[in-house]
């Protein structure tokens, strides 16, 4: 989760985990209802901005991720059970595979749409092949690409969508034909790149297909209601879900709001039911409130800059260095986060495992750790000005630096940066303030230097973090970087069963990835600290599960 691009100058990026992730967004009253069995069950609940598109072939933001998770069923969803996680039946009421690993066929148990229309295999087989087709352009192929039989000649236009190793055996059974056996393949079946698409009503609405509440049709817990853009998103209990006498809560209502101030003091008034700050200031508050708890955890998610290495500057592995190394990040966390994040000196987050080895960053030192010790940022930034003929006065030098918010918060986190680079480098900053849709627009065309964006892992592997820079998968942090040595030990790793094996080739790709790449640069490891009001019951806690809104229940508002 996905899941997920969004904003890494807000604090909210916290929220908006919560929100696609059942347990990753957080609590306050906002309308009638007693205790009991008569109790009104609603859940209110908030994003920070709109999502892009509700296409979950096209969308890749956590935004539309959270609306997603409660109204699509995806193959399997992993649930929290007294404390652990596990993997549950969701679309397939079963599934096997063959005796070496490679063909998995799953049983697609009985369920509807939200018009009533019955769900089939040919559903999720659409989405599947959708999400690899290129005519589609969807950023969701790197999930997929890499283990699907044929998917990484599909996604290049060297073979055809029907060549996919994805089968509809007959309405209630699909295939699916895998490369090699893939350690994490069943972590990959309940993303959005795993999810049914209905296709008359996909190609009904063609580009406007999810862009309206009336032009999107889902078959999950919940149902669309309303969407008033910019303002609210209102799920309603989809009555035709083949689960729906377990799903408890009648109403989850998203507020949109893009001010921090406004969601802390909403949720203060009870206007929201959970909400997730890195506020020192509204921490303190928000612990001495009665009738609401805190939850604080590390999370899978990097805020970032990135470069872009077709620009005549970034082009320069020295002078990407020297960016990176010039960024305090003991003093950025403490400053601007207010410890409530915690330094990053690596790309794969705190909190992703390896299987039974437990924590990957655990067992793998921080790539930039070294670095750091060994390298200067100064000396870095004046070898790479000679190189390119750009003399030796670093004050000639200015970069614009492009952030994916407008807010008080973005800009005063702007000027810090700003300041930090002309102390520690002498060079000019620029600062380029965009709304996210605007952002997004920029970075993907390329008409940027520099920018700062959150990533969240999608999938418990470190493959969902580190293979977002094969160069087949280059478009999701478009730095236009790549390295053939590094796309051969991410293709190693996504076919090695032996975990230890499978370390030591994700570590050695993430040391090339700063060494000889060079083309981010990680800030902070995420932590949430989640309010929640105390009535909300039933909330996974882990960033990583994916049961929703589905078992969460309303008991003494």
């Amino acid at each position: 989760m996905k899941k997920k691009l969004v904003a890494a100058l807000l604090a909210a990026t916290m929220v908006l985990s919560l929100a696609a992730c059942g347990g990753k967004d957080g609590g306050g009253s906002g309308g009638s209802g007693g205790s009991g069995g008569g109790e009104e069950m609603y859940y209110n609940n908030y994003l920070m901005t709109e999502p892009s598109t509700l296409d979950s072939i096209k969308g890749n933001d956590n935004y539309s991720r959270g609306i997603l998770i409660n109204t699509m069923e995806p193959l399997t969803r992993l649930v929290e059970k007294d404390g652990e996680q596990v993997r549950e039946a969701a679309g397939a009421e079963s599934w096997e595979s063959n005796e070496d690993g490679t063909v998995w066929t799953f049983k697609i148990r009985d369920n509807k749409w939200s018009d009533g229309q019955e769900v089939t295999a040919a559903d999720y087989a659409y989405g599947i092949t959708q999400t690899l087709n290129p005519d589609a352009g969807s950023p969701n192929s790197f999930f997929t690409a890499s283990f699907i039989k044929n998917g990484s000649k599909v996604v290049n236009g060297e073979a055809s969508v029907e060549e996919l190793g994805v089968k509809v055996v007959d309405d209630k059974t699909l295939e699916i034909t895998l490369e090699a056996p893939t350690p994490y393949f069943m972590s990959l079946t309940d993303t959005r790149a795993c999810y049914p698409v209905r296709q008359d009503f996909a190609e009904k609405y063609g580009e406007t297909y999810g862009s309206e509440a009336e032009n999107f049709i889902g078959n999950g817990p919940f149902k669309i209601d309303s969407w008033v853009h910019n303002s609210e998103i209102t799920l309603v209990k989809n009555e035709n879900y083949w689960d729906a006498e377990n799903v408890k809560l009648d109403k989850i209502h998203y507020a949109i709001i893009n001010d921090e101030t406004a969601v802390f003091n909403s949720f203060d008034s009870g206007q929201l039911d959970t909400c997730s700050t890195g506020s020192e200031e509204w921490v303190g508050r928000f612990e001495k409130k009665e009738g609401v708890e805190r939850i604080d955890a590390v999370i899978p998610s990097m805020r970032f800059d990135f470069f872009n290495v077709k620009d005549e500057l970034f082009s320069n592995l020295n002078i990407r260095k020297a960016f990176v190394l010039a960024v305090d990040r003991e003093d950025m966390a403490k400053t601007i986060y207010q410890d409530m994040h915690i330094p990053a000196y690596w790309w794969v987050p705190q909190a992703v495992s390896t299987g039974e080895l437990g924590d990957y960053r655990d067992q793998v030192e921080g790539p930039l750790e070294k670095m750091a010790k060994e390298e200067d940022a100064k000396e870095l930034l004046l070898k790479g000005m000679d190189e390119l003929g750009l003399g030796s006065d670093p004050s000639k030098i200015t970069v614009k630096y492009s952030l994916s918010a407008t807010t008080q918060w973005a800009r005063n986190y702007g000027e810090y940066v700003q300041q930090k680079y002309k102390d520690v480098l002498g060079v000019n900053i620029e600062l380029d303030f965009n709304e996210w849709s605007t952002f997004q627009q920029k970075t993907n065309s390329g008409e940027y230097q520099m920018g700062n964006m959150t990533w969240s892992t999608d999938y418990d592997d470190p493959m969902s973090m580190i293979s977002l820079f094969t160069t087949e998968n280059s478009s999701n942090i478009p730095t236009n970087w790549s390295n053939e040595e590094f796309d051969s030990l991410i293709a190693q790793a996504g076919k090695e069963m032996d975990e230890a094996k499978r370390v030591e080739l994700y570590a050695q790709a993430e040391q090339i990835l700063f060494n000889e790449g060079c083309n981010i640069c990680p800030l902070v490891n995420e932590m949430q600290h989640i309010f929640r009001y105390s009535y909300v019951k039933n909330v996974d806690k882990k960033f990583t599960s994916t049961s929703g809104a589905k078992y969460i229940y309303i008991e003494g508002r």
